[in-house]
């Protein structure tokens, strides 16, 4: 992340043959690094989206290519999205995270219709997933997260065994032979996570 903020500070602005490709993945680059980066100090997290916070790349950024990438990315999330009631939710949080710094870091950073239309479907299959999503543990959620993050507290109300928290997320791998307590590995540890009263 480190080495993709310190080449975005130095880029050209007006130097992007790639039709703003490559700024567009630097920083997709470092906002997906700070979604998984968890549990870092949040005012080390703001220091380095200080860093990429540059006003002068938002027309590189709407470069036909780099459009196309952000449109990629947000394709993913959403695939990530549909596997949400499984073992995507996690990930699919972090893409809409990354997403979501770069639109309030680079304000109308997202003008393709296309574009558009991909982040909308994103979210319509988050939301649509949400109520049933696979949970993510407290220590997954990134310590800088907003409530705005809405998606990382989801499902409202948990009341998911560890089992069966194992089996979405291992397809049933674990087996449902297992002597009561061969889940417990799967508890974060933390006591304000859902998992700590979570039945084993």
């Amino acid at each position: 992340m480190r080495r993709r903020a310190a080449w975005l500070e130095t880029v050209d602005p007006g130097g992007q043959a790639d039709g703003g490709m490559a700024v567009m993945e630097a920083l997709l680059y470092v906002y997906d690094g700070l979604a998984k980066w968890r549990n870092a100090d949040p005012a080390e997290a703001e220091i380095l989206r200080a860093r990429v916070r540059r006003p002068g790349l938002i027309e590189t950024l709407h470069g036909e290519r780099a459009q196309n990438t952000l449109g990629a990315y947000s394709g993913k999330g959403e695939t990530y999205a549909l596997r949400g009631r499984n073992d995507g939710y996690r990930e699919a949080c972090e893409h809409r995270s990354a997403i979501e710094s770069l639109t309030d870091d680079f304000a109308d950073v997202v003008v393709d219709p296309f574009v558009q239309e991909a982040v909308e479907d994103f979210d319509e299959e988050l939301r649509d997933v949400a109520d049933d999503a696979t949970p993510v543990h407290r220590t997954q959620i990134p310590s800088w997260a907003p409530r705005s993050h809405w998606w990382w507290w989801k499902p409202d109300h948990i009341n998911m065994s560890m089992r069966e928290y194992g089996d979405r997320i291992y397809a049933g791998d674990l087996g449902s032979d297992l002597a009561p307590g061969d889940a417990d590995w799967l508890r974060c540890g933390d006591k304000e996570c859902w998992c700590f009263s979570a039945p084993g």
